[in-house]
């Protein structure tokens, strides 16, 4: 790894194709990522009794902060299997396991902070109080992303992840995002493929800190989601009625409705760049922890990328 760094560090143009980022997001993001992993090797250092000083045994495999951003970053972008990545790293699948499990919570306590909403902690009765604390909230995209995911051994859970739409099994996030700048706002938890995509905006309870008056842009699959919340209005495509036509004004409506919801694609493409979310997750969908961890760390990559306008 230590050699395809180096030439990277020679070419810095070439970081955003090897890890998604370009060089100097990379060393902005470093500072951050340092000090969390400070917290991160003090936590487990001192998190069971030693037999040994804190530094001694063999050393690490990455030595330097850098190394270990670099790493995980390139882990996130090309999603090697780990024998590919023992040949492309040059050391034990075994160390790299252990890497991955390490550094991924770093980088997502590095930059978590970008999908933090205001936390709501006095009561607010004026209208205007609402928009001060989650001034996001007054307007928003909502959308679902799937992955596909190995076909569970249970055959129940086979059978719970499996989309009879999508031919394949899945698992679902619903994503919050700004039109003003296509920031994202929030990522929910990740659901089963089959989960309906009005089920998700009902069970959501971030929609409940959503202003008086606030407007929500969603495609046709959130029929019905109209009623929720009363303070929310739901904007959707109208559906062509069976044996008839829409008139003129819906189809311009609708025109104007897709002109303004395709802002949410933006941030779903950038996501799907980085193969740990556009190829087939590899591990077990029981593990909803390590399914969070990808997209969101991801998506706060994003948003570090795109700061508010």
């Amino acid at each position: 790894m230590g050699s395809t760094l180096n030439y990277l560090l020679k070419h810095p143009s070439l970081f955003q194709y090897a890890v998604g980022i370009t060089y100097p997001q990379f060393t902005d993001i470093l500072p951050k990522f340092s000090q969390a992993l400070r917290q991160a090797e003090y936590k487990r250092a001192y998190s069971f009794k030693r037999v040994r000083e804190v530094g001694g045994g063999r050393k690490a495999t990455l030595k330097s902060d850098l190394e270990k951003l670099f790493f995980i970053l390139l882990y996130y972008k090309l999603y090697p299997t780990f024998r590919f990545a023992q040949a492309m790293f040059e050391f034990d699948k075994r160390n790299i396991q252990l890497w991955v499990r390490f550094l991924s919570p770093v980088l997502f306590s590095a930059l978590g902070y970008e999908l933090s909403l205001p936390i709501r902690k006095r009561r607010v009765n004026r209208y205007e109080a609402w928009i001060e604390e989650c001034p996001d909230l007054k307007q928003f995209l909502v959308d679902c992303t799937e992955r596909s995911v190995q076909r569970p051994k249970d055959h129940k859970l086979q059978e719970k992840y499996y989309s009879g739409k999508k031919k394949h099994h899945s698992v679902k996030n619903q994503l919050l995002v700004s039109p003003r700048n296509t920031r994202i706002l929030a990522i929910s938890n990740t659901h089963p493929g089959t989960s309906h995509d009005k089920k998700l905006f009902e069970q959501d309870p971030l929609i409940l800190k959503a202003p008086e008056e606030s407007v929500a842009m969603a495609d046709s699959g959130y029929q019905g989601a109209d009623g929720i919340q009363p303070f929310l209005k739901v904007v959707i495509p109208k559906r062509k009625p069976p044996g008839q036509e829409l008139t003129e004004a819906e189809k311009a409506n609708n025109q104007a409705i897709s002109r303004v919801r395709v802002r949410v694609e933006h941030p779903i493409s950038y996501l799907k760049h980085f193969n740990i979310l556009s190829q087939k997750y590899r591990g077990r969908v029981e593990n909803t922890d390590q399914l969070d961890l990808p997209i969101k760390t991801i998506a706060c990559i994003y948003n570090f990328t795109r700061p508010p306008s």
